[in-house]
């Protein structure tokens, strides 16, 4: 186990090393994604009602039908994957190539 999100549907989400990811709550826990990237998830939470998922290689989303899929932001934000973090109504994403957010309404570059 590599990350984990309490998110706002009632799951709890666990990124594996190996780029799986686990959803589940109680005894009930089902592998939603099985993967063999060669770095795990370095951040899951929640934001806008979505599960999001980062590494260096990209962000993701789980989307409503429980699978993992490739998040739909623009070129600015996709290149600062790495890590995420959010905090009143803010989506921060930053790594190597720079930091955005998304501000509820659209996305902005920071550096």
């Amino acid at each position: 186990m590599e990350t984990i999100c309490c998110a706002g549907d009632g799951y709890v989400y666990i990124g594996l090393q190996s780029g799986g990811l686990l959803r589940g709550r109680g005894d009930e826990w089902e592998v939603i994604h099985v993967d063999t990237m060669t770095v795990p998830f370095k951040d899951i939470v929640w934001y806008q009602d979505q599960v999001w998922c980062t590494s260096e290689y990209g962000l993701w989303n789980v989307g409503k039908d429980g699978k993992l899929v490739d998040a739909d932001v623009p070129p600015l934000a996709s290149a600062c994957a790495g890590n995420l973090s959010t905090a009143d109504g803010i989506l921060m994403v930053a790594g190597m190539n720079g930091a955005a957010l998304h501000d509820g309404n659209g996305w902005h570059r920071l550096i």
